[in-house]
This record gives structure tokens, sequence and C-alpha cells, in this order.
């Protein structure tokens, strides 16, 4: 389980490549903290956002979207 504290110069890295806010990626963070790889899944949803040019809560119910497909 990940831990719920959050490693905020990671966040900001994970924001910067991705070019969004750290507030971006740590809102992100919130929703998927208990989730084992959730910084994974937090540069993934900004990735999915900037490349599909939507907003990141829209990256995000997308990702959840393919998730639960996926299983």
């Amino acid at each position: 389980m990940n831990p719920l504290r959050v490693n905020i110069s990671r966040l900001a890295t994970i924001a910067s490549k991705t070019g969004h806010d750290y507030t971006d990626a740590y809102m992100v963070w919130e929703v998927v903290r208990q989730h084992d790889d959730a910084y994974i899944v937090v540069d993934t949803v900004l990735w999915i956002a900037k490349r599909q040019h939507v907003h990141v809560l829209e990256a995000l119910e997308l990702y959840k979207g393919v998730e639960d497909l996926l299983g």
C-alpha cells in the first residue's frame, strides 16, 4: 500500500514533465493515493490530459474507465 504522506518533489517532477501545475498532480494523487502505484497513475492521468487536451479530472475519469474495463 502506498503511504498516505505525499512526496512533494515527486509530484512536482511529474507535473513539470507533463506540463501541468503541481496542484493538478496533487489533486489526482489525493484521489488515487490508496492505489499501490499512485504516482504512476498520477503520471498517466496527466499525460492523458495533455495528449487528449482535456481537463485533468476528465482524464482521471478516462483512466478509471479503462482500468474498470481491463480490471
